[in-house]
C-alpha cells in the first residue's frame, strides 16, 4: 500500500487523529470514533511519508533523535517513534488534527461541549483574569477549549504561551509564543518548558500560558502565578481534584527541597477554575467545572457545574 494512501486519508476533513503502526495497523478518529482501516502501509512507506511531512518543520528522525513531535503547516501535530525506541522496522505514527477551529465558546455551546451558562462563566473568568486549569483525557478537546478560552482574553492583555509544540492558535494584539528546542548533535542547546516559563515572567505578562503540564515546569508556572499575573494551562488528570493532586505531584519533581504543604497551599491561592473534561465516542464535553477555595488538609472547592452526562 502506497504512502499515497495516507495522504488521502489526511485530505478527510472528517479525519481527527490517524495512528500508523507501520507495517500492522493503520486507525483512523472520526467524529470521536477509532476505526481500524483494513489498508497496511509497509515501514519504507510510512518513512517515506514522515520525511515529507517533517520537511520544513526543523525536526528530524533517526537513530540520534527516534522520537520526534512537531507542528505540521496545516496546525496538526505529529508524534513518531522509530527504532531503536521502536522494534527495527517499525515506525509509528500519530498525527492530531484540529478540526474544530477556535471560533469561540459559543461554538463549543452549538456542539453540546457546555451549556450557555457554563460558557458565559468561563468568559467572564478569563476577563477577570481568573486562573484555570483545564484537565482531561488525552484528545478531550482541552487546546480547543484553551483558544476559545484565549479569545475572551481583553485586547489590552499581554499572553505569553509556553508549549512543546505550537499548537494554540488564536489572535491576539499582545501575544507571544514561544516552544521547547530539543537539544542539538553536541548534547547541548536544548531549551525545556521550564525554561520557557522562567522567560515568560520576564517579559510582563497579564496570562502565562502552558500548554501541557507534566513535569517540573508546574512549580515554575506556580511560583510566576504567586508574582500576580494569571494562568492557563492544560494537564492530564482522571478529574478535576485529581488535576489539583497532578499539579502538586509535578512540583515535587522540580527539587528535593519542595515542601508539600507550601505547594498545596500557594496552589489552592493562585488556582480559581478547574475544567475537567470529558472524552466519549462522538462527543466531547465539559463535565465539571470547580471553584477552588483553598487547601486545609483537603481541597476546599465549590462545584459550579456539573453535567447530567455523569
Amino acid at each position: 500500500m502506497s504512502g499515497d494512501f495516507l495522504a488521502g486519508v489526511m485530505d478527510d476533513p472528517r479525519v481527527e487523529e490517524v495512528i500508523v503502526l507501520g507495517g500492522h495497523r493503520t486507525f483512523v478518529v472520526r467524529d470521536g470514533v477509532k476505526v481500524l482501516l483494513p489498508e497496511v502501509v509497509d515501514h519504507e512507506e510510512v518513512r517515506g511519508f514522515v520525511e515529507r511531512l517533517l520537511a520544513g518543520t526543523g525536526r528530524r528522525l533517526d537513530l540520534a533523535s527516534p522520537i520526534v513531535s512537531a507542528q505540521l503547516s496545516d496546525g496538526s501535530r505529529i508524534h513518531v517513534t522509530g527504532p531503536p525506541v521502536t522494534h527495527p522496522g517499525r515506525l509509528n505514527v500519530q498525527i492530531r488534527r484540529f478540526v474544530l477551529a477556535a471560533g469561540g465558546l459559543e461554538r463549543l455551546v452549538e456542539l453540546g461541549s457546555m451549556p450557555a451558562a457554563v460558557a458565559d462563566l468561563l468568559a467572564t473568568a478569563v476577563r477577570e483574569d481568573r486562573t484555570i486549569l483545564v484537565a482531561g483525557a488525552p484528545g478531550a478537546g482541552k487546546t480547543t477549549l484553551v483558544n476559545c478560552l484565549l479569545a475572551e482574553v481583553p485586547p489590552d492583555r499581554r499572553v505569553v504561551t509556553c508549549e512543546e509544540v505550537f499548537e494554540i492558535s488564536v489572535d491576539l494584539p499582545d501575544i507571544t509564543q514561544m516552544q521547547t528546542r530539543e537539544e542539538g548533535l553536541d548534547g547541548g542547546g536544548a531549551i525545556t518548558l521550564r525554561d520557557l516559563v522562567r522567560s515568560s515572567l520576564r517579559q510582563r505578562p497579564d496570562r502565562i500560558v502552558v500548554g501541557e503540564v507534566r513535569g517540573p515546569e508546574a512549580l515554575d508556572l506556580l511560583l510566576a502565578l504567586n508574582a500576580g499575573c494569571s494562568g492557563l494551562a492544560t494537564l492530564h488528570a482522571n478529574s478535576a481534584i485529581d488535576a489539583l493532586d497532578k499539579v502538586v505531584g509535578y512540583c515535587v519533581l522540580a527539587g528535593h527541597n519542595v515542601i508539600v504543604e507550601y505547594v498545596r497551599s500557594a496552589l489552592a491561592s493562585v488556582t480559581d477554575l478547574v475544567v475537567y473534561l470529558r472524552r466519549v465516542p462522538g462527543a466531547r464535553y465539559i463535565e465539571q467545572v470547580l471553584e477552588v477555595a483553598g487547601w486545609d488538609g483537603v481541597w476546599s472547592h465549590r462545584v459550579l457545574y456539573e453535567s447530567e452526562h455523569r
